[in-house]
C-alpha cells in the first residue's frame, strides 16, 4: 500500500485505519523527505509493520552506492536500487 502523503500524520492515519490488513507499506520520496528515517523505523500503532522505501535515487554512482549503504546500516528491510548506465 503506497503512503503517498506529504506528512507523517496523514500516513499514520491510514496505517492505523488499515491495521494488520496490509503487511507492507511503500514510503516514497515525498513522505521520506517530510518524515525521514524516524518514520520508517518508528514503532507504529497496532504492532510492527514492514515499510518499503521507494526513493528512485539518480545521482553520481558513488553517491548512490553510499546512500544504499546507509539504508542497509539503518536496517531497512526492503529497498530497491537500480543502476542506469549510458
Amino acid at each position: 500500500m503506497a503512503l503517498d502523503f506529504e506528512s507523517a500524520e496523514r500516513a499514520r492515519e491510514l496505517v492505523e485505519a488499515l491495521g494488520e490488513w496490509i503487511p507492507t507499506y511503500k514510503v516514497g520520496l515525498e513522505l521520506y523527505a517530510a518524515a525521514g528515517m524516524p518514520f520508517v523505523k518508528g514503532t507504529h500503532p497496532g504492532g510492527a509493520r514492514t515499510f518499503s522505501l521507494d526513493l528512485k535515487l539518480y545521482d553520481i554512482g558513488e553517491t548512490v552506492k553510499r546512500t544504499v549503504a546507509q539504508l542497509h546500516r539503518a536496517a531497512c528491510a526492503h529497498y530497491r536500487a537500480w543502476e542506469v548506465r549510458r
